[in-house]
């Protein structure tokens, strides 16, 4: 196997409050306030959180919300489609809203979970077989824990 990759930046423009309730009304879904936020989250900041993450950072801004509400939508927005599960540490569920084939590189000393952009990728020996999912995720440091010597 052979692969070019490199890291992502998040995007330059920011998804308003109306471009999510747009996208989850194209998706036949209701846009509820919980779940504007929620996805608002999760397209603007692009940090792979986990549950937890959201729901501590949402708090702060909505104290009525429950962490049952931030489970039950981020389901509802898998089985939608509109994100995608990742699953870097065995048991620690991150969720991603960019749904175009990308890798992931978890940095071992910070712990942020970068997009890697896969440019050229080759596989051999899988003539014959089909394949239903596609995974990349990678392990190591990134460029400031190197510098840190953190790890």
């Amino acid at each position: 196997m052979r692969a070019e990759a490199e890291i992502k930046e998040k995007p330059k423009k920011r998804w308003s409050l109306e471009d999510v309730r747009q996208y989850l009304v194209e998706h036949n879904l209701r846009a509820s306030f919980y779940r504007l936020k929620i996805f608002e989250y999760l397209i603007n900041e692009r940090t792979h959180p986990t549950a937890e993450e959201i729901y501590n950072f949402l708090k702060k801004e909505i104290p009525a919300l429950s962490r049952a509400t931030v489970y039950n939508t981020l389901r509802l927005f898998l089985n939608r489609k509109l994100i995608q599960l990742i699953n870097i540490e065995k048991n620690e569920a991150r969720y991603d809203a960019t749904l175009s084939w990308h890798g992931h590189f978890k940095c071992l000393g910070c712990g942020i979970v970068f997009d890697v952009h896969i440019k050229n990728l080759e596989l051999s020996g899988l003539e014959g077989f089909e394949i239903f999912e596609k995974h990349l995720d990678l392990k190591g440091l990134c460029p400031e824990c190197l510098q840190r010597k953190k790890y």
